[in-house]
Order: C-alpha cells, then structure tokens, then sequence
C-alpha cells in the first residue's frame, strides 16, 4: 500500500508539475506588474544617482572575521543607461575618521582616491589619473550582471524571463510577510528580490563569481523610497553586502545616501572607445628569475611567487590572485625541478583576496597549505570547501576529492613560526607583529640564501624621502631587528627584489623617527 501511495504522489508531482510552474511564473508577472506600476519602472530608460557614503575594499580586512575596511565617499554617482546596457560610477574616497586597519590599493588614503569604472555591453573599462581609458573586458559581464539587480533593473529583468517564479517569505520575528521574485538572467545569473505590501522592492539577494568565495553571495537593501517626477520612484538609501559568509554574516560593502535622483538624463549612453574595444585578452604572463641555487623568482605580473626546490620535493611561497595565475606558477615550478618531486607545500602570506586566490588551485593540486592558525576556520570552512562554483568554475570543483580519501594535503596552521627544512634548504614562515595592513601576515625567510620574502610591506625604493616611507615598510624592519634575521635580499610580492642594503638606508630613519622616545635610540 505504501508503494501505491507514493506512486500515486509521484505521479500527481508530474501531472500538477508543468501547471503549477505555468502558476508562479502568472503570479509573479502579476507582482512585477504590481512593482512596475508602484515605481514606474518602464517609464525609465536610464537613471542617474548622486550621493555620499561610505565603501569598503574587499576582500582586505584585517582578520578573516573583520568586516572590511571602509573609508568614506565624499562623492558618488552612477548613471545607468538599460537600453543600452551601459553604466557609469565615479566616486571620489577619503579615509575620514575610518580606522586604518586593513588593506587595499592606496589605504590608508591620504588626501582623495578617485575612481571611474564604466560597462557597455560585453565591453569595460576604468579611467586612470590620467582620464585614459584602461580595458577590464574581462569584468564586463559582472558589471553588465549589476544593472540588473539595481531597482528598476530588476523589474525588468525579471519581466523579461518567462520562468521567473514568485514565493512568501515570512519574517515571524516581524510579524511581515514579503513576496520574494525571483528569476535568471544572461543565461546563468540568478536573483531574487524581496517586495513589500505596496510592491516596492526592498531588498535584492545574488551571487557573482570570486576566486575566493566561488558564487559570492550580494545583498543590497533598497529604502527611503521617493518620488522623482514622471510617476517614477527611487530608493535614496542603498545598502550592500558583498561576501557574507557561516561565520561573519554581515560584510558591509557599500551604504549611500542619493542627494539626488534624476530619470530619463541626457547623454547616459557610453560611447567604448577604441582602445577598449580592440584590446587583446589579458594572458597570464610568467617571467622567471634565478635567485639563488634552487630559488626563482615566478613574475611577470602584479603578483609574484618564489619556487623553493629541495632534495625530494619542492614549495611555493605565495598562491595569488586566481586559479589561472597559481596554475600557471604550478606549471612554471614543475618546469623548473626534476621530474617526479612533488610540490608539496604552498607558504601564505596573508589571507587578503589577491594573496590567497589561487590557494584553491594549489589545494587542487595536493600542496599543503601554510598559513597562520587564524585563517585556519576560514579556510577549511568557506574557502577551500566544494560550495557553489557554478558562475566560474575552478578545478577544484571540477575535479573534487572523493570525501572517503586519499584526499588533498593538509592546512598546517601556525602561531609565531613554521620552518619547512631537509637539512639543506630552509623556508621559515614567521608572524609579523605591530602591523596594521593584515593580523595574519608573515614573512618568509630563506636562511641558505639569506632572502626575505614579503607581501605589501614595500620595500621602498632606495633613497625615498622619510616621509614618504610607509608604516608597513617600517613594521617589516622592526621584525628583521626583532627575529635578528641575516637578510641579504628582498623579495616583494610585489615589484622587484632589492638589497638589504638599500632597505636599511632608507627604512632605517623611519624606523628611528617612529620609535617611542623611551625606547632610546
């Protein structure tokens, strides 16, 4: 009797199936109708907003469970044009009263950090200091992606599909219950949108694709609702989480308040320019230098890596940015050692997005990871885990270890300091103190060559004035002094190694002047 029963459900699922999905899909076309009429969303052709706020640096907070650090937005503004699928944001940042604990391109800010970045289509591009334009075509589905899920974008993307569904949620702490759309655009993108009792939506949940993060996870609310002319509203207060994740649940992106809303504006449409337009696909270049016996330099980038051969294996010190640029360097460090050694460690510096991107490939690849213990829950419980990668997949989850083993090689965690060594050839990873950029970071030392391998703390170049000397570079000399290191050279992950001549001649003033008094000289 129990096999007839749930044959007959079984076969009631496929018969009400189709009609109930033909249901919701009415249904939510009657609510985004709702929504239109309430906003006046097909009345706008393009939308321009100008505001103040505030804006973080992703992916660069201080500790894995910071919230990212933020500086302010003395101005902001982003014109949408939707028939032609163009968008424009310009912001000017200060730092403000912001803590400077974290990192990013250019934070701490001294005076104004400005920023252009704009999409027309499968074209974008950001402006430089200079006002020339810079290709980031391979942003530009992203950013095409966004316009889609800003207010009005929404209504009609969401129209647009014909299997858009809708559902109630119930908020009971609340006592509300909102109507929640949701819909999939540009063949993979998928949206949901949460619309009150008067049919104006309040809050958008969406995933875009990141190295770190796999579909990353973006909320944005959407509130102070007005009305701007023409039977048109907008939202003046805009609020948005990028990389909410299990353990920090509340990772502040963006917050502005529009001083002014403007629909229907001349000149929205983006011209792409010629030099975007013809610009080649970016390629992962790898230049590869010889430090010392069995150490090379991995360049050729905004990132580089440090190959460390020994008797029966090999390391690398530093997965960045991606599974791309860390598979290319996994390929270059086999080119470079003997046959059939293993790469079996990969070092981390730090937990920042562009210094530990590519950790999943090497994961992949059955390294272990080194890296500090207070990156060992992120890690192994968001970062190298087989959640959702369906935007950009990546080899680990195309090719997933088994969960009954042999699995990938282990997370090693430390404290203060973690020494890889066959009695020849040393790695020393060691924790870095009295440093405002990143908890975590480390620095790594290779004692037979007397190198020094550091990320974000400089060095500067020989013969910077002492003012212009930075508090990171001047933490990194007072851990050399402070561990009694015997450096001969440095090797950034960024830029070009230098002597450590140079660095003690420059950074050493620094490092005096900075010093409390009561430490004497």
């Amino acid at each position: 009797m129990r096999n007839v029963l749930l044959t007959l459900v079984a076969v009631s699922a496929l018969l009400l199936g189709p009609a109930v999905g033909l249901a919701a899909a009415q249904n939510a076309k009657a609510l985004l109708q709702a929504a239109d009429n309430a906003v006046g969303a097909g009345k706008v052709n393009s939308i321009q907003y100008t505001g103040t706020g505030r804006i973080s640096y992703l992916g660069q907070n201080f500790t894995t469970v910071d919230d990212w650090p933020r500086v302010d937005l003395k101005s902001w503004s982003q014109t949408i044009d939707y028939g032609n699928k163009s968008a424009k944001e310009e912001m000017i940042r200060v730092q403000g009263n912001n803590p400077p604990r974290g990192g990013g391109a250019g934070f701490p800010i001294t005076g104004e950090q400005r920023s252009t970045t704009l999409v027309s289509g499968n074209y974008a591009w950001n402006l430089n200091a200079q006002g020339q334009p810079q290709a980031q075509n391979d942003d530009a589905e992203v950013r095409q992606f966004m316009i889609w899920v800003t207010p009005h974008g929404f209504i009609k993307a969401a129209m647009a599909d014909p299997n858009a569904t809708v559902t109630d949620r119930e908020f009971v702490g609340a006592g509300r219950t909102l109507r929640v759309v949701g819909f999939t655009t540009m063949g993979k993108y998928k949206a949901t949108g949460e619309f009150d009792a008067q049919n104006m939506l309040e809050r958008v949940v969406t995933w875009i694709p990141n190295p770190v993060m796999g579909d990353m996870q973006v909320e944005i609310r959407y509130s102070d609702w007005r009305d701007i002319g023409n039977g048109i509203k907008a939202p003046f207060h805009i609020h948005m989480h990028q990389g909410d994740h299990p353990l920090v649940r509340g990772m502040n992106y963006m917050d502005v308040q529009a001083g002014d809303v403007k629909a229907n504006v001349q000149s929205a449409s983006l011209t792409v320019p010629d030099a975007v337009r013809t610009a080649a696909a970016p390629l992962v270049n790898i230049q590869t230098t010889k430090l010392a016996d069995g150490v090379w330099l991995i360049g050729g980038g905004s990132h580089n890596s440090v190959a460390v051969e020994f008797k029966d294996f090999a390391a690398i010190i530093e997965a960045p940015l991606d599974d791309a640029r860390t598979n290319a360097v996994i390929a270059e460090t086999k080119r470079l050692i003997p046959p059939g050694k293993q790469i079996r460690y990969v070092v981390n510096t730090h937990h920042h997005w562009d210094h530990s991107g590519g950790l999943r490939a090497a994961y992949a690849e059955g390294a272990t990871i080194v890296t500090n213990e207070m990156n060992k829950d992120f890690y192994e419980r968001v970062q190298l885990v087989p959640q959702p990668r369906t935007l950009s997949p990546d080899r680990l989850s195309q090719f997933p270890f088994a969960t009954t083993g042999p699995g990938p090689g282990k997370l090693e965690a430390f404290r203060d300091r973690y020494a890889i060594s066959d009695g020849d050839q040393s790695i020393i990873s060691y924790h870095v103190e009295g440093l405002n950029h990143a908890a975590d970071m480390a620095i790594v030392y290779l004692p037979k060559s007397k190198i020094l391998v550091s990320a974000d703390m400089g060095p500067p170049a020989a013969g910077t004035p002492v003012e212009n000397v930075s508090p990171n570079s001047v933490a990194l000399y007072n851990n050399i002094k402070r561990l009694k290191l015997d450096v001969t050279q440095h090797v950034p992950i960024h830029g070009n190694p230098s002597s450590n001549a140079d660095f003690e001649r420059t950074v050493g003033p620094a490092a005096a002047r900075a010093r409390p008094a009561a430490e004497g000289g």
